[in-house]
């Protein structure tokens, strides 16, 4: 009975010292790629719901660094950091989405997520951190970097706002008399 035990715990013991293909620690980087895809997926089928699965959000956003970070050079980091940034704003983490969307603009330029994340960087700066002076500078750079971009026109709307230094009320109340 003892050798039944002993041998049954030394299994067990083995098993747990192995490498475990299922942690994000020893995953591989198609292993990463595939299972962030995964999450996206998951997280896109709850939008319609009114709670949001907050851990798998969490998830998605760790990973999406640690993809990024231990791949770099990848054409995907981009994307995956984008994503992460996307995802932690709409879970209130918008300093990280800042950080993000920052790191997304600065260290992949020649990505076209750039554009978008310096856009919605100086725009959460703007409208949900309040950080007008970030705010100002993000959108001037925006403008400098991507005059014709899509988003130019509303950058630069923005910006003419943040310059009239008018508080929210006034500009509705100037929205109102003009109508």
């Amino acid at each position: 009975m003892r050798t039944l035990v002993f041998t049954l715990l030394f299994t067990a013991l083995l098993a747990s010292c192995g490498t475990n293909p299922g942690r994000e620690g020893a995953m591989s980087q198609a292993q990463m790629a595939e299972k962030l895809r995964a999450m996206e997926q998951h997280l896109a089928q709850g939008l319609d719901q009114t709670t949001i699965d907050t851990a798998m959000a969490d998830s998605l956003v760790d990973l999406g660094m640690k993809y990024a970070a231990q791949y770099p050079e990848d054409t995907l980091s981009p994307q995956f950091l984008f994503r992460a940034a996307d995802v932690a704003r709409g879970i209130g983490d918008r300093g990280l989405a800042v950080s993000l969307w920052g790191k997304v603009a600065r260290e992949y330029e020649g990505s076209r997520f750039a554009p978008e994340a310096l856009f919605l960087m100086a725009f959460t700066l703007d409208n949900d951190l309040r950080d007008t002076a970030r705010a100002r500078r993000g959108y001037e750079d925006f403008l400098a970097q991507y005059p014709k971009h899509p988003l130019a026109g509303n950058a630069s709307e923005l910006l003419k706002i943040l310059q009239s230094n008018k508080s929210p009320e006034e500009l509705i109340r100037e929205f109102q008399q003009q109508q």
